[in-house]
């Protein structure tokens, strides 16, 4: 069993997984979704695209804005995403962070590196992965809790975050080829592992509903379990 067979079984069940707005080159820019990995915790989707826009509407499109937003106001901008006071001092953590150690958007996203993400209050496994992945094009694969349901149907037990990573990332590199191949386009490694997360979350949203499983998702799973 590899994360390479669970990426083959979702392509060929054909579900819709392009539309999400953090995938590259859709409508999110990577100052938003650099933002939308702390907005996006204990809240849905829909509320982090209000706060997002927001944002825009007040003109705070780049890190340098962030410096000159007092903390009360950002809060008051992100409120719909929820915990917003808590989420504001998150984000000026980062923004100070970024300021002392990068002189560029650029030379972050070529320097930056999971240790220094990991060393920001309010930044965790997956919210570091989302943003070398989706901002830095790292080849690093974000799991998550949808990743887990599939993790769990199947029977793999893992004992980490990074032991559920390498699980789903198993064979993915050395079957890249075949994988651009079923998706009928050419894909670097790091956006395979963005499509993958994609049709993860495409597929539990669509047959998962809570800890219930749909026929139709035991029909394309069951095959793959230990």
């Amino acid at each position: 069993m590899s994360g390479y067979e669970i990426f083959k079984a979702l392509i060929k069940t054909n579900i819709n997984y392009k539309e999400f707005e953090w995938l590259e080159n859709n409508t999110l820019s990577e100052f938003e979704i650099l933002i939308s990995v702390v907005l996006t915790q204990n809240t849905n989707w829909k509320n982090v695209l209000k706060a997002l826009e927001n944002l825009k509407q007040a003109n705070i499109t780049k890190i340098e804005d962030l410096s000159n937003l007092s903390m009360q106001d950002l809060a008051f901008l992100i409120k719909p995403s929820g915990f917003y006071n808590t989420k504001a001092k998150y984000i000026k953590n980062f923004t100070q962070k970024y300021f002392q150690d990068f002189n560029s958007f650029e030379l972050f996203k070529e320097e930056v590196n999971r240790e220094w993400l990991l060393s920001i209050k309010g930044l965790g496994q997956e919210s570091a992965d989302g943003i070398l992945n989706y901002i830095c094009k790292k080849e690093v694969l974000v799991v998550d809790a949808y990743s887990a349901k599939i993790a769990n149907y199947l029977g793999y037990e893992y004992q980490s975050y990074d032991d559920l990573a390498e699980f789903f990332k198993k064979d993915i590199a050395k079957n890249q080829q075949e994988l651009s191949v079923l998706l009928k386009k050419e894909c670097k490694l790091y956006e395979l592992y963005q499509i993958f997360h994609a049709l993860i979350v495409s597929f539990c949203k669509v047959y998962f509903k809570g800890k219930k499983v749909s026929l139709e998702a035991m029909s394309i799973l069951d095959p793959l379990k230990f």
